[in-house]
């Protein structure tokens, strides 16, 4: 793998070997022809290294990347450092304005990379972000929350075909890694085909910052730093870790009104009820129940349903129920993913 030993350029700026700057880089032009800009802050080592990316709110209602990207920055020893560290809490710089997932348009950023200049102001904005950042990174850190009215165990999201993409995967040391390609348009698969090894960290709920996971993603992002050799350290390997190939969205049949039996970090039996729904009579309209046994990732946080609404992401192990109870009992005290 090649490393940057001359000048890194963004947004026409210069950022020398041992130097911290922050930038503004324009994505777009507002209605007035103002210049619409995001923050990005550069971390540069005096010693050679990686270049890595960390971005955050691609989706601009999704906050706990932004907490972690700013504990990174406000935190960072600069002196430990070798190689570069690019941090944009905020690339999504519209939606975060808005409190909302989504550009004008109510357009979706994460399904237009790589971009395209020629393109509609969608592609437009997401070619400016892969050109000016991820193109020039080793690997890329993509930050993210379970989309509104979700929450997400905290799980690495990961093509692990990629021998570079499972090495940073395995390091950042989530319990459960979600193996697979991601949606075409994304900025993890688009960068993966390019050659740029990249992964997802997927956490709680959206329009909050949640310490627990703040924390828990900062520690993540140290981990893979350190096995980068960018920190010094030792290297972490989490005690478990669960790589998940297939998932599913259980849904409901009929609308109403939830009752919640399970949560993220559960392991459930074949059959077993993850909720009960029932109708503003009381009455019971369906039980709606684990189509496979398996680990709940996801799960619906508002108790009202539409018929086909998922409200519980179930994932297949490779392994008996009961063996990863016992694997869990045995390293953390507790029949549940922990984090």
């Amino acid at each position: 793998m090649k490393f940057l030993a001359g000048t890194l350029e963004i947004a026409k700026t210069r950022i020398k070997r041992g130097e911290r700057k922050q930038i503004r880089l324009q994505v777009s032009t507002s209605f007035v022809s103002n210049p619409t800009y995001i923050p990005i802050t550069v971390l540069r080592g005096k010693k050679m290294g990686p270049v890595v990316l960390i971005t955050a709110a691609i989706h601009g209602d999704e906050l706990n990347g932004i907490e972690i990207a700013r504990q990174l920055i406000y935190n960072f020893d600069m002196s430990k450092l070798s190689g570069t560290l690019i941090c944009v809490p905020v690339v999504n710089i519209y939606g975060f304005q808005n409190t909302s997932r989504y550009l004008p348009e109510g357009k979706d950023l994460n399904r237009f990379f790589p971009g395209d200049p020629a393109q509609w102001s969608q592609g437009k904005y997401a070619y400016v972000i892969y050109t000016e950042l991820v193109e020039k990174s080793n690997f890329v850190i993509d930050l993210h929350t379970a989309s509104e009215g979700r929450s997400n165990l905290p799980h690495v999201r990961a093509d692990m075909s990629h021998p570079e993409v499972e090495r940073i995967a395995r390091a950042f040391g989530t319990t459960v890694i979600l193996d697979n390609k991601g949606y075409k348009g994304t900025l993890r698969r688009s960068a993966t085909e390019a050659g740029i090894p990249t992964i997802v960290f997927e956490a709680g709920e959206t329009r909050k910052f949640e310490k627990k996971i703040a924390a828990h993603g900062l520690q993540g992002v140290l981990n893979v730093l350190t096995e980068l050799e960018m920190l010094p350290g030792g290297k972490y390997r989490a005690p478990i870790q669960f790589v998940v190939k297939e998932s599913h969205w259980v849904r409901a049949d009929h609308g109403g009104i939830l009752s919640f039996n399970t949560r993220p970090g559960r392991l459930v039996k074949k059959n077993a009820e993850l909720a009960t729904n029932t109708n503003p009579f009381g009455f019971e309209v369906e039980s709606i129940r684990a189509p496979f046994a398996g680990l709940v990732i996801g799960i619906a946080t508002t108790p009202t349903v539409t018929p086909g609404q998922g409200i519980c992401h179930l994932s297949k192990l490779d392994e008996p129920i009961k063996s990863v109870r016992e694997r869990l009992m045995l390293h953390y005290g507790k029949k549940r993913v922990v984090f």
